[in-house]
Order: structure tokens, then sequence, then C-alpha cells
């Protein structure tokens, strides 16, 4: 199963208009490429004011594959050399044209190893940037300038950065394309055993692969590690969510720092954000039921006699839950 369609799942309703000529729709909206640079299109057609779908059939072209050439009919394309041209998409109904160009130095690949051949990431201080190359979900990238922030800061005080990407949306995102390690998992789900003080997680939908990504490490640290206090950062400027105003994706995502915004101060940011997120991250083991074979047992036992404590920065505290003993899961939001 795609994780277009495990996200779609939970974005897009059915049923769409038939009335008028379907207009395509490219994501993502990122037509300025690198020599060498990979990026996979998806296509949506929208009738009238009707929801996006993929059509049931399309074709891609460019106008000169000497400068942009196809690679797979799906999308996939690569930059070749400097220049413009044009991406065409063709449906039995509809005809979209967009222009890419060409510039700058030629990037290298993200070279990634699956999740499952991975033992362990050990580290004082991790940075975790989920979907550092997925370029299908948020396709205006409002999350990148804060993750590519992130990266160069993690990086000057020596910090371990992991990326977690695709296979199926390669290259663009983030600035950096040299992580200590990067991983392929498509939804951010994994089994490997980490060790640290503090985990920063950055990048992918905050109630969707981030939550997973943070409950699956949690549960690796728990369960492997006797450490009696775990550190978990979410740096709000580097974590998009779903579009503003319940519009449906490809409505463009926002910030996390918007829901914190929208409340009118801590206590009910903490009661209308933060808790549902933990509720989520602690109950629903794994998040959306993906992937299907979780490591036993459930998070939520392995958590009974764990304190959690939330924070924002230095200004506000809450007790999430109170244990009878003296392990504790700080968990706080910075930019908030």
């Amino acid at each position: 199963m795609s994780l277009l369609f495990l996200y779609l799942l939970g974005f897009l309703a059915p049923g769409f208009g038939q009335t008028g000529t379907p207009r395509l729709e490219l994501y993502p909206q990122h037509f300025r490429l690198h020599p060498g640079e990979q990026i996979h299109y998806q296509v949506l057609e929208r009738s009238g004011n009707s929801q996006p779908r993929e059509p049931a059939h399309y074709e891609f072209a460019t106008k000169d594959p000497n400068i942009v050439r196809l690679i797979k009919p799906t999308g996939l394309f690569e930059a070749v050399a400097t220049g413009r041209t044009e991406l065409v998409v063709r449906t039995p109904t509809s005809e979209r044209r967009v222009r890419i160009e060409v510039a700058g130095r030629a990037q290298p690949p993200i070279r990634a190893v699956p999740h499952s051949t991975v033992r362990g990431i050990v580290g004082k201080d991790l940075l975790f940037v989920g979907h550092a190359n997925l370029d299908g979900f948020d396709h205006t990238a409002v999350a990148k300038p804060g993750i590519d922030r992130l990266v160069q800061e993690a990086k000057k005080n020596g910090w371990t950065v992991v990326y977690w990407v695709s296979q199926e949306y390669p290259d663009w995102y983030t600035a950096d394309r040299q992580p200590d390690y990067a991983i392929v998992s498509e939804g951010q789900e994994h089994q490997i055993r980490v060790e640290a003080q503090r985990v920063v997680f950055a990048g992918g939908g905050f109630m969707f692969c981030l939550a997973r990504n943070a409950q699956m490490t949690l549960h690796s640290m728990i369960k492997h590690n006797v450490a009696p206090r775990i550190h978990f950062v979410f740096p709000a400027q580097a974590i998009w969510r779903g579009p503003a105003d319940a519009q449906p994706y490809p409505a463009p995502m926002v910030l996390l720092t918007a829901s914190f915004v929208r409340c009118a101060n801590d206590a009910r940011a903490y009661n209308e954000v933060v808790v549902p997120f933990l509720d989520r991250m602690i109950m629903q083991f794994p998040v959306t039921g993906y992937p299907a074979d979780p490591p036993a047992p459930p998070l939520s036992d392995l958590l009974k006699d764990w304190n959690i404590v939330v924070r924002f920065g230095d200004r506000f505290e809450r007790v999430y839950r109170r244990a009878d003993s003296n392990k504790t899961l700080l968990v706080e939001f910075q930019g908030v």
C-alpha cells in the first residue's frame, strides 16, 4: 500500500463532481531543479468545486528531454542539463503544461538503506528529520526553512543527524544531502535500537508519520535501555500538520506553530494540541495501524510506570501522567 494512499485516507472524502472539464494539478509545486536531481510529480484532477482525485489515465512528457527527461511513466523525472523546458501531462480530456528550470550546481543523491538493516542509532543528541526527501504532502514546503536551519544548527553542534527518506519520492526538499544516517522508511516506521539523551523530531505530519516515528523510537528506548529519563523535543517551526481550516489535501500544509497561535493561552494549547498528540502517540500503537506488525508489547504497557511531563520552552510545564517511579519522559515543544 503506497504512502500516498495511506495519507489520502485521512484527508480525501468520497464523491467527485462530474460537470465541466477537469483541471489538472501537479504536486509538489516545485519546478526549479538542479542538474542530476530527480523528482516525482503527482497528478490530481479537479472538476468544479469537487475534491481532487488521481486520474484513471494520464501521460507525462517533456518538450526537451535533453534538459529534463522522464524516467518512469508514473511521473519520475531527472534534470539532465541547465536550461528551461516544459513538462506536459495529458489525460483523455485535459492537458497541463508547466515550465521547468534546471540551474545551479549538481546535487548528490541521498544514499539510504532500508530501516530493517539498521541495528542501532547512538548519540548524545539525535536529530530525526522525517520525510527528508518526500515531495508529496508538504508540497509548498512550509517546514523546509525551519528544517534547513535545524540541520545546520545540529551539524554545528555535533549532533547526529538522521534522515528518514522514501524510495518512491526521491531528492527534493532538504538543502543538506549529507546526514549521518539516511534510512528508507515510507511512513517513518522502524524497530531500530535508539540510545540518546535527547531526540529532536522534525519534518512529517504532526499527527501521522511524525507521531509514528516518536512512538516507535520511544518503544525502542524503553524496551532496550535502562535510562530513567528520556527527552523528546518537537520544534514547531520545523513540523507541518494538516491543511488549515479543515481544507482537504492538496491544500497547503501549515506549520505546527499555527496550531499553538490559534489557542488563547498555554493551557488551551496544552489541552487542544498536545494532549490529543500524546493520546494518539501512546494509545494508537501504531498510528493508523501501520505497519501491521508493530513491536510488542503495546507502547501503553511499557509506559505504565513512567511520568510524562510536557514543557513549552521555559514558560509552561504540565504533568500529563504521574507515576510512582523516578522514570520520566520529558516532552518539550520549542518555538511555540
